[in-house]
């Protein structure tokens, strides 16, 4: 096989001008460098959005709680400044009527402000999709009221009624404490 080195000579010499030469070199240093200015810009106004926007961070928890059909693990997810996502997984081992089985629970909630824009106590109110295993599996649909109460910079206080109307019309009170995240 026959290499013509006339051919390889200009991509050597563009290989190598890009390992020595830095990406935004001005050897006449005549003319100004744009592109550190446009960076700056961007980080700028990045820094501006972030300062305009509340920090969602503190807010979401996963907790342990209990309830008329068992243990409950739960939590908040926020969606936005107004909207989280509560999901919510309900034990029942050895219930009340033998009947064993586990319900997942993920009603999407409005989130108020607490009086006075104070973030200590949060209520909310919601509804969303579910399932419950056991015997057969069902689809739920459930709706939600409830507060969150922060204790500190990492635990808070929830408590809710969940109201499943296909389940008889169930109405189950849940209690617990989250961790904040």
């Amino acid at each position: 096989m026959k290499v013509n080195f006339v051919f390889l000579l200009p991509l050597a010499v563009l290989a190598a001008s890009a390992f020595v030469a830095p990406a935004q070199a001005n050897p006449t240093g005549d003319r100004p460098t744009v592109t550190p200015t446009i960076v700056a810009q961007r980080g700028e106004r990045s820094m501006q959005a972030s300062q305009s926007k509340p920090m969602l961070q503190g807010n979401n928890y996963v907790g342990l709680a209990g309830s008329e059909e068992g243990a409950v693990v739960n939590g908040r997810y926020a969606l936005s400044n107004r909207f989280s996502i509560r999901p919510e997984v309900f034990t029942n081992l050895g219930g009340d009527n033998g009947e064993e089985g586990v319900a997942v629970l993920a009603p999407v909630t409005l989130d108020f402000n607490g009086s006075n824009g104070d973030r200590t106590f949060q209520p909310f109110a919601g509804m969303g999709p579910g399932v419950r295993t056991g015997d057969s599996t069902e689809l739920q649909f459930v709706t939600t009221a409830g507060a969150d109460i922060q204790l500190g910079k990492r635990y808070a206080i929830n408590g809710s009624v969940n109201y499943l109307p296909f389940d008889d019309q169930q109405v189950d009170f849940v209690a617990g404490l989250g961790y904040r995240f």
